[in-house]
Formats: C-alpha cells, structure tokens, sequence
C-alpha cells in the first residue's frame, strides 16, 4: 500500500486568490484599503492559509475570493464583536435598526454608553450605528457627520439587509479572533500562511483608541515577521522611519489618499508602502 506524500497534498491545497469588484466591506475604516485592495490582492502569492491581523473594516478580505482557510482579527472588542453577530444573529441585528432615527442626540447617547452594559446583540448595533454616522469612520472619541450635500452612510431597511446578508454569506466560513498581533502570528505561521498586516499608520498610533498599538509595537512586529515561515504583505504609510524599519524587506511605494482628507488636491494626498518578504514579479 503507497502512503500519500502530505507534501504534495498541501501544495495541491494552494491557491491565489483574485480580485472580486462587486465586492464590500460593511464600513468605511479610518486607513481602511478600499482603494489599495486591487493593488494588495494582484500581489498575492499562492497560499493556503489568508490571515488579517489587523482587520478593521476587512476591505480585503472582502475583494478577495475565499482562500481554503480565512481568518480575520483585531484587538479592538467592539469590532469583533460585531463580526461575531453579523455571522451568527444578522436577523437579530436588523431588528434593532427597524425603527432606528439618525440624529445627532442617538449619536451622542449611544457614544456614553458603556458597551459592557449591553447585550452582545446591543453592543454590535451600537459599535454599527456609530461607526456608519461619525465623520471619517474614527473610532476613538468619534464625531457626528452631519453634510447638507453628501448622503448619510448608515443604510436603514431594505438597504441594509441587502449590505449585511452579503457580509453575513461572506463571513460563513471565515475564524473570527480578537487577539494580540504577536499571539495570532505565533500561532497561525506556516509556510502555506500568507498574512496580511494593516496596523496604524506610523505616527497615528493613538487614532485608534488608548493602548491598541504603540510606537514600540512596530519594532515587536518587524522581529516577528523577520522569522516567520510563512509569507506576509503589510502596508503603512511612506515615511523615512517605515522605511528605516522595515528596510530588509521588500518595499513598493503606491500613492493614495487617505481617508480623513475630504479633498481631492495633491496636497492631501499621500504614499503608502507596501512591504513584502517575497519579491514580485517583474
């Protein structure tokens, strides 16, 4: 009897992913990659595995096609929480926003409310409602958008069931973790892993509420992701200390604008680095 090479079968298992247009994450995300998505997908090798560590708003993931195993993560409770009931209660979820009123005054009393007080369903419609009407998706002491000109973000009705029955269908076969970005690389690193790492941009650490990541933790990430055996791509903003830190590696400059700019001038746009520990091709 011939045993079966494991080998060959995980390379059978291997696969590169494509980009899909039509599709969306739930939210805008402040330094979230709905433009750069195309552009970080087309450079992805052939992986088993996919792993976003730093999730957010989960914008690739969301243009990718399914790897074999998926997994998203962010420390941030609040936002896991929310996928955790987009993918497992989004009726319940909807029935909260049934007679919901998009005012100033629900912003300001959902934004005191301690999320602990609430239910897991509460907590998700709160994190939800605030995230679709504040200004620029800032999650930390976040502001009522409020524009004479330009829509409201937060879909109510039929709309929002048609935006949550696709991120709900989507996240079906996806593990949700809220964890520290050195436990998940630890414990999901494999060679067929490829990981991908949107933390804060360098300099905008605290945009994203108290002691989510600091000015330290990017040295932490760049010794980690030095003895890795899987491959990863990681973007941050282009800046001479990125640029320092990570100079070993792969880097690819992409210009972008980023999202707390509210015109379209060359002045407010910027460059991002996309930093990778194989190289591309030519």
């Amino acid at each position: 009897m011939r045993l079966k090479n494991s080998n060959q079968d995980n390379t059978q298992d291997l696969s590169k992913p494509t980009y899909n247009p039509s599709g969306r994450s739930f939210s805008g995300w402040l330094g979230g990659k709905s433009q750069l998505a195309r552009t970080i997908i087309e450079m992805m090798p052939e992986h088993s595995h996919y792993c976003e560590v730093f999730g957010g708003a989960g914008w690739v993931l969301f243009k990718k096609s399914p790897s074999k195993f998926e997994t998203i993560n962010d420390i941030n409770g609040d936002l896991i929480n929310l996928y955790r009931v987009f993918k497992y209660h989004l009726d319940a979820l909807l029935q909260e926003f049934e007679t919901q009123l998009i005012s100033r005054d629900e912003f300001e009393r959902l934004k005191v409310i301690p999320s602990h007080t609430l239910t897991d369903i509460q907590r998700a419609a709160r994190f939800y409602y605030l995230l679709r009407t504040c200004f620029g998706a800032k999650i930390s002491d976040p502001n009522f958008f409020s524009h004479v000109e330009r829509p409201r973000h937060l879909k109510l009705g039929d709309e929002l069931r048609q935006v949550l029955t696709a991120i709900h269908e989507r996240l079906q076969k996806v593990t949700v973790e809220n964890r520290n970005f050195d436990v998940l690389i630890n414990k999901m690193d494999r060679p067929d892993t490829l990981f991908y790492l949107d933390p804060p941009y360098y300099n905008c650490e605290n945009y994203y509420g108290k002691d989510i990541f600091s000015r330290d933790d990017f040295v932490k990430l760049r010794d980690i992701l030095k003895g890795i055996k899987g491959k990863f791509i990681l973007s941050l903003n282009d800046v001479p200390e990125v640029r320092e830190l990570f100079g070993e590696f792969n880097l690819h400059s992409k210009k972008i604008r980023w999202s707390l700019n509210t015109e379209s001038t060359d002045e407010n746009n910027g460059k991002e680095l996309i930093i990778t520990n194989f190289p591309l091709p030519e």
